[in-house]
């Protein structure tokens, strides 16, 4: 019996097998390139001192530039909470871009929860041009894994869609096809992680001096806390090149929504967690988030092997 492609099942097999790891070992070595470039040194940082929402990208990325903006309009009464978790517009409209983003938002018939808020302002005008200007500054660096989940996707489906034509052609010749049904889970599996894994939406990431500058921030704004109020029962502010950051939007950029002054408000404020399921942005008040630290709270593939005793594969092999 003539084997199907010309290429006899085992040999089929040990070849599918290596392809199952191939798209991992790809991602891998692609991620810690990318994570070694970005390490490497960079030219000094120049440029005026980040602001609070500069700030607050750093320590959590575009979800917590979202929580510090509403702290900010909610300590100065441009925004209320209502009994349902809504944010209402009961002051002036703002000046600054992403505050006036928030406030926009804050209309009837808008999803104005803080939840609501951020998905509608991830992506938003005033963020990407908040993030383009601290990746111009040498303070974030944009992500690249979304690129290389791509590719390894693609990677997983294409190995894929080989072992289903593999199959079918093997049946169709009649060839004994039995051990290329687990590989084919294996790949169908991996193919699925891959996708969600994929799905995910993570943003620009802190650059070595990001952090620093962020650390150097927080460090500023813990010592002015403990200065102004021992006892932690109030929040001060930090000097940072000349101005005072200060109030609810200062505790709120470098800890989350959990650390803002009013407890009743923090909590109504904190969105409840998703529950289960793949998915990018930070969740709750002070959850993780891509530059936190002490302050912030912040394709599996299988193989198989034909065994020349007792085996049923015979001369064309068990892989078609």
């Amino acid at each position: 019996m003539k084997d199907t492609w010309g290429i006899p099942g085992p040999a089929f097999l040990a070849v599918y097998a290596v392809l199952l790891v191939l798209p991992l070992l790809v991602g891998l070595l692609w991620t810690i390139a990318v994570r070694v470039g970005r390490k490497a040194p960079r030219a000094a940082v120049s440029g005026p001192e980040p602001t609070v929402y500069e700030l607050a990208f750093l320590a959590g990325g575009p979800d917590r530039v979202v929580d510090t903006a509403i702290a900010a309009l909610v300590e100065r009464g441009t925004l209320r909470v209502s009994s349902s978790k809504q944010l209402q517009l009961t002051g002036p409209m703002p000046a600054d871009p992403i505050e006036k983003a928030v406030a926009k938002g804050a209309k009837p018939g808008y999803n104005a929860t803080t939840r609501g808020m951020r998905d509608r302002l991830r992506m938003s005008g005033p963020m990407q041009a908040l993030a383009k200007d601290l990746e111009a500054r040498g303070l974030v660096v944009a992500d690249r894994a979304p690129r290389v989940r791509q590719v390894v996707y693609f990677l997983y489906l294409a190995v894929l869609v080989l072992g289903v034509v593999r199959l079918i052609a093997g049946i169709s010749s009649d060839h004994p096809v039995g051990f290329l049904v687990p590989l084919l889970i294996a790949a169908g599996f991996a193919t699925l992680v891959a996708r969600a894994v994929k799905n995910k939406r993570p943003g620009p990431r802190p650059t070595g001096e990001g952090d620093r500058v962020l650390h150097r921030a927080r460090s500023a704004h813990g010592r002015e806390r403990k200065r102004a109020a021992p006892d932690g029962s109030a929040v001060g502010g930090a000097m940072l090149g000349g101005a005072v950051l200060g109030g609810a939007a200062a505790a709120v950029a470098f800890g989350g929504l959990s650390y803002y002054p009013d407890e009743e408000l923090s909590e109504a404020l904190i969105p409840p967690p998703v529950p289960g399921g793949f998915g990018g942005g930070s969740s709750g008040g002070g959850g993780s988030s891509c530059g936190s630290s002490s302050g912030g709270s912040s394709c599996s593939s299988g193989g198989s092997s034909c065994s020349s005793g007792g085996s049923s594969c015979g001369g064309g092999g068990c892989g078609g």
